[in-house]
């Protein structure tokens, strides 16, 4: 419980606050190599056609090497992954997962293969050095018309064997 004397300095003390102009130096659209920084997600969304999804968005963090934007940070597109019976749906998550050198578990369920496919975490990903395609979405909606750099990830890049 805050003290007297606690409640006074929220009220008395001058306390400092921000704001940075947002970086609007355009990414120039192609591949990059980056590392995944962050994770954000979005569970048992509704879809437009009423299926239950979970939606996650990586952010990569372009290489300090690169000649292009360097320490730049990307979203992701976005990932969704399926619920239910809608299975062929996921075959783009399943991909990214893939690409993640993420293990799967494999069953035969009446004569049929099934990948049981994980909800990512932040500790299967962050840190992973990535080769990522840079490229720009836009829309309208009504607050104007909106374009910003999303990527989509091509390939895990292996560690070079010091040997």
């Amino acid at each position: 419980m805050a003290t007297i004397d606690d409640l006074i300095d929220d009220v008395t003390t001058e306390s400092q606050a921000y704001y940075e102009e947002p970086d609007e130096s355009e990414i120039p659209e192609g591949t990059y190599q980056g590392k995944i920084v962050a994770l954000t997600k979005k569970m048992n969304r509704r879809t437009k056609r009423g299926d239950r999804c979970d939606i996650f968005w990586l952010r990569y963090r372009i290489s300090e090497d690169s000649p292009e934007s360097p320490g730049k940070l990307v979203r992701d597109s976005g990932l969704f992954r399926f619920r239910g019976a809608v299975g062929e749906r996921n075959i783009y998550y399943k991909q990214a997962l893939d690409k993640l050198e993420i293990p799967l578990e494999k069953k035969s369920i009446n004569g049929k293969i099934r990948y049981l496919l994980p909800s990512l975490s932040i500790d299967m990903v962050k840190g992973k050095e990535v080769l990522i395609n840079i490229y720009y979405d836009e829309w309208q909606d009504g607050r104007g018309h909106h374009k910003i750099p999303v990527a989509k990830i091509v390939k895990l890049i292996k560690e070079k064997d010091d040997n």
